[in-house]
């Protein structure tokens, strides 16, 4: 993957200047790899153009899009360069799969003044949100952890490993979501560990404990992190999830095995 600036790439350009070309454009979202700053010879250009509420009204009684991509020279793969508008970029009208996209995203064009403030309020879960968010991955998490350790504790290694890996993704939501982040595509985790630094994990060392999760799901491991985990959700007001498990989180916290 290639250091990739958008300002200098024209097809970014000619993007930007058909959007203030068309009267219905108000702004300009760049989303995916380019606008994290990496590129491939695969990379798509994912784009989203914000037009006005009255636009896409328009489109939808007219059963179609106007065509994107006129100005670029060349052939524009345009499957993933789409219009949107005010209405529908805001929470509850978003696909829950589309939301970490838009944590990364970058507005880079916005007529109005309008698009910028509407991405923005894509990119955090709201603290009600949040706080739910929380809970229920940290009870997830939990939950795949005493599996795994049962199953390490009955001799059981294949079901023990797998239910260490199902566990990360819990727990992965679970960190970002304290942090009012979403959890990003896997594909894209590594860019992105870095935003929980502030939860004490060393450079590194959440990438690490997330491949031997899911490759050995180690029980001595599991843990010597879980003990960490369990200090940082009380530390953050969420004691009363592991405390709901009656102790049983203690108990196979303190089980022997074999190094």
């Amino acid at each position: 993957m290639r250091p990739y600036d958008p300002d200098s790439d024209p097809v970014i350009a000619a993007l930007v200047a058909e959007a203030q070309a068309d009267p219905d454009v108000i702004g300009l979202v760049l989303m995916g790899s380019r606008a994290l700053g990496e590129a491939s010879h695969e990379s798509d250009y994912d784009v989203i153009f914000v037009v006005t509420d009255e636009a896409i009204v328009r489109y939808e009684q007219q059963g179609a899009q106007p065509p994107r991509g006129i100005l670029v020279q060349g052939a524009l793969n345009t499957k993933d360069i789409w219009s949107d508008s005010p209405r529908d970029l805001k929470l509850g009208s978003q696909a829950d799969w589309m939301l970490p996209a838009y944590a990364e995203s970058r507005v880079i064009y916005d007529k109005t003044g309008e698009t910028t403030p509407l991405i923005d309020a894509l990119r955090r879960i709201p603290e009600e949100q949040a706080v739910a968010e929380v809970a229920a991955c940290y009870d997830g998490y939990l939950n795949q952890l005493y599996r795994s350790l049962k199953c390490w504790r009955r001799g059981n290694e294949l079901g023990a490993r797998l239910e260490a890996a199902i566990g990360v993704h819990s727990l992965l939501r679970m960190l970002f979501a304290l942090e009012r982040r979403w959890c990003p595509y896997m594909s894209r985790l590594h860019y992105h560990l870095h935003h929980l630094a502030g939860q004490g994990w060393q450079p590194d060392e959440l990438a690490a404990i997330v491949i031997d999760l899911t490759t050995t799901g180690h029980p001595r491991r599991q843990q010597q992190l879980a003990r960490r985990v369990v200090a940082l959700l009380r530390d953050r007001g969420q004691h009363r999830v592991d405390e709901d498990w009656n102790g049983e989180i203690d108990t196979v916290l303190d089980w022997e095995f074999i190094a």
